[in-house]
């Protein structure tokens, strides 16, 4: 009698209190949720979290670009356990960016970082239509001189203002950089392209050719349109006669720099980051190339796979 007496007084202080109110994943604060949605592996976020509500859904999209950066590097191959079950990952997180770019305004992305993982050109395209307010792109070393896939996408980039892209790329679409502030360029940089950096990029205020293979008069002709740069870095860079010979292989022999030119024209620049060849060791080495972060793999066409 006692616990049927007990059972009844609980329901009925129940039944004066309402029933119990069961809060879900759309009640919570929209910033808390980001914050557990950061914490969550991203194979978690694609393919449960992203099931469970709206809200932790479009906080999945969110987390795709937090504060307006793209980050593809986080598809590459070597940051997922499971290498046997990436592309399937590649093209889930893929589909999902699409999904939010087309959702986002067009300028509420202002930053794009490429990793080693190569998309096909259209892609890249379809990130640019939807990126026109684009103003920092970072193209990853570990492709060297691969460019062909960005060319049709950065004639849509107008606004861009720190890039780190291979030589070859600037290059060709040097039309689009004509608002760069900040410039890092890995590979070759022959007599065009010095000419490229002197005549189209009127704003520079920063130049980084770091591990580059540069021609006799490279600098020389960089300096003679950018006498007042805040930055010039060229360590580890080395001059070479012949830089098609240099293009991909590397090169065992070098020449040395126009010490007295080069120090005349650059006085007037306020940093000048340059290595002392006996005391560097990249720079003493036999052998230099100006892709040492090219992958192995990545070397051979034969080896690379779009997606």
């Amino acid at each position: 009698m006692r616990l049927k007496a007990a059972r009844l007084s609980r329901a009925a202080s129940r039944a004066e209190t309402g029933p119990t109110m069961v809060r879900s994943w759309d009640d919570l604060d929209y910033d808390i949720l980001m914050g557990i949605i950061n914490r969550v592996p991203w194979r978690c976020r694609l393919y449960v979290a992203c099931l469970v509500s709206k809200s932790l859904l479009a906080a999945v999209l969110d987390s795709l670009s937090p504060c307006g950066v793209i980050n593809l590097t986080v598809i590459d191959s070597h940051k997922l356990k499971n290498n046997l079950d990436f592309p399937r990952f590649q093209r889930r997180y893929l589909c999902f960016l699409k999904h939010m770019l087309d959702i986002k305004p067009v300028d509420s992305c202002s930053a794009l970082f490429i990793g080693e993982t190569v998309l096909k050109p259209h892609k890249y395209v379809y990130i640019a239509k939807r990126t026109p307010s684009l103003q920092r792109l970072v193209i990853s070393e570990a492709l060297g001189y691969r460019h062909s896939c960005f060319m049709q996408a950065m004639r849509y980039w107008r606004k861009l203002k720190k890039v780190k892209c291979p030589v070859d790329l600037f290059v060709f679409c040097s039309v689009c950089f004509e608002k760069v502030e900040s410039l890092q360029l890995f590979g070759v940089v022959n007599d065009a392209a010095a000419i490229a950096i002197r005549d189209r990029c009127p704003r520079l205020r920063r130049l980084y050719l770091i591990s580059c293979a540069l021609s006799v008069t490279a600098l020389s002709t960089i300096l003679d349109g950018h006498k007042r740069l805040e930055v010039l870095d060229t360590r580890h860079s080395f001059c070479v006669r012949d830089c098609s010979k240099t293009a991909r292989i590397g090169i065992s022999q070098s020449v040395e720099w126009n010490e007295e030119e080069i120090r005349c024209k650059a006085a007037g620049i306020k940093l000048h980051l340059r290595c002392t060849k006996q005391r560097c060791p990249k720079c003493s080495a036999t052998w230099k190339c100006c892709y040492p972060k090219m992958k192995g793999r990545l070397t051979n066409y034969r080896y690379w796979k779009y997606i």
